[in-house]
């Protein structure tokens, strides 16, 4: 369902002037934000629980698809040159490759699906919003659980869902939860700012 909306996104609210310096720098305080989610951490092998999963969406809701996902890949070519960005302030290839890397290419496409769902005039409502953490957490899975499965080589799926699904379900539950009480709000917020 797609709800009537004056603006696509809430970076659109809050920067009805925009240039290409202040998306640039927006772009570059994404990354900084969701290097510090990615810290935010329980060491679990082989994949931690992390707060990064939250700060995906965030940056979903904020930009919606194409700077959403140009924030997304800003971090990972920032991990890749070797910033500290990933959970652990891990960096390099070795990051990409390693147990991480298919819930980090998650990452990208979640955001540009779920930004599209933003653009649309999702996310503005409870339910709304719940629909587009659901499906977001499901492109990051089949993602992550995927990359997963090539790292670890020939294992069952049991142990893949075990390694790479069920630690975090209560987490992303929580998670979702937040989002689901927060992201309306933020829509609110950010429109009364710019009526004052």
């Amino acid at each position: 369902m797609e709800y009537e909306t004056k603006y696509k996104t809430i970076y659109d609210i809050l920067f009805k002037h925009k240039n290409i310096f202040i998306d640039a720098f927006m772009i570059l305080v994404s990354v900084v934000f969701l290097a510090g989610m990615a810290q935010l951490r329980i060491p679990l092998w082989p994949v931690p629980i992390t707060m990064q999963t939250f700060g995906v969406f965030v940056i979903a809701f904020f930009f919606g698809s194409k700077k959403g996902a140009l924030s997304i890949l800003a971090y990972v070519l920032a991990g890749i040159v070797g910033f500290g960005v990933f959970a652990g302030h891990k960096s390099g290839i070795a990051a990409i490759m390693g147990p991480t890397g298919g819930y980090i290419f998650g990452f990208l496409v979640c955001v540009y699906v779920v930004g599209l769902m933003i653009e649309k005039g999702h996310g503005r409502t409870k339910s709304s919003v719940l629909l587009c953490m659901v499906i977001g957490n499901v492109i990051i899975y089949a993602f992550g659980l995927t990359g997963l499965w090539f790292y670890l080589g020939n294992v069952g799926v049991w142990k893949i869902l075990m390694a790479g699904l069920t630690p975090f379900l209560v987490g992303d539950a929580l998670k979702i939860l937040a989002a689901v009480g927060l992201f309306p709000y933020l829509w609110k917020g950010s429109e009364k700012l710019v009526s004052y």
